[in-house]
């Protein structure tokens, strides 16, 4: 079985980029897989033990999957052992290639590439500033455009050293680019990936979505909207730009997305003392009781 691990920043655009890839043929595109990397890789490999973990783990009990039956198998090796579950969730017996979209694929492909040796990775970039438009309102993540700007930056290293760690194994794309010219961009990562058979007409899936994520990803499973690349234009103030250009400039510049100019908005010392404390206060106070009431409601 092929993996394919997609990985960006946060709200970049991995769980779109995956629901694209399901019209790949005998693929699966299963719920975010963080657990894998949460849970020690310890050898030698004892199933049970491993099913035991798994099935305590928070992360995992999102994928709503009975692995009692796996409990029973024997595993030397934890592809294997994915390989099985992985069936075990699609129920198919014919599965090629899964998609994992977990965001942080990409800060432990080192890991992910010793154990599933045949892999790919793909660092899909989005401007940061619609990142951080998606992310703020969310009862995760940054609070804050000046925030935001430095959790983007973090994220595209793992992307980028992984380009360098796995040239052979990794490609870069574009959200844009997937939106504005999607039929050339798939194309491209379908002969990065191989050229695998990919089904005649796009039919793209949003059936893998965990109950508590659909509302903040409504337009997965939907065709590639072109409107979307450029939306946070107009929902952003002149402030909330100069703040995350203020730390995110030349990385924007780098990656060739305009910069914007905001006139005579300035980013003092005192605005960036006031913008840490509102951060700290939303990711410390607010936040956790959002998080906790939200996924309450949504378990009922």
């Amino acid at each position: 079985m092929k993996c394919i691990f997609i990985g960006g920043a946060d709200r970049s655009g991995t769980t779109m980029l995956a629901s694209l890839l399901s019209n790949i043929e005998q693929s699966v595109v299963t719920p975010e897989s963080l657990f894998k990397t949460e849970i020690p890789f310890k050898q030698p490999l004892c199933t049970k033990s491993y099913c035991n973990s798994l099935e305590e783990n928070l992360r995992f009990k999102q994928w709503q999957l009975d692995i009692s039956e796996l409990k029973a198998q024997s595993h030397s090796e934890y592809r294997d052992f994915y390989k099985d579950l992985v069936k075990l969730y699609c129920g198919d017996e014919n599965v090629r290639y899964w998609i994992d979209h977990s965001p942080n694929n990409l800060a432990h492909s080192k890991l992910l590439n010793s154990i599933f040796d045949d892999c790919y990775f793909i660092h899909i970039v989005r401007d940061g500033r619609a990142v951080a438009q998606s992310q703020i309102p969310l009862e995760w993540g940054s609070n804050t455009y000046l925030d935001a700007a430095k959790a983007w930056q973090n994220k595209l290293l793992y992307g980028f050293i992984t380009q360098s760690l796995f040239p052979n194994k990794t490609i870069m794309v574009r959200y844009e680019d997937l939106l504005t010219n999607s039929e050339a961009e798939l194309k491209r990562i379908y002969t990065f990936l191989g050229s695998p058979n990919t089904k005649d007409e796009l039919k793209i899936k949003n059936n893998f979505l965990p109950k508590f994520t659909k509302k903040q990803h409504s337009l997965v499973g939907k065709k590639p909207d072109v409107t979307r690349a450029y939306a946070w234009r107009q929902k952003l103030t002149s402030q909330n730009i100069a703040d995350f250009q203020y730390y995110g400039k030349e990385s924007l510049d780098l990656l060739d997305y305009e910069i914007i100019n905001t006139g005579n908005i300035k980013v003092t010392k005192i605005h960036i003392a006031k913008q840490y404390i509102k951060e700290l206060w939303t990711k410390k106070f607010l936040n956790p009781k959002k998080y906790k009431e939200k996924r309450k409601h949504v378990s009922k």
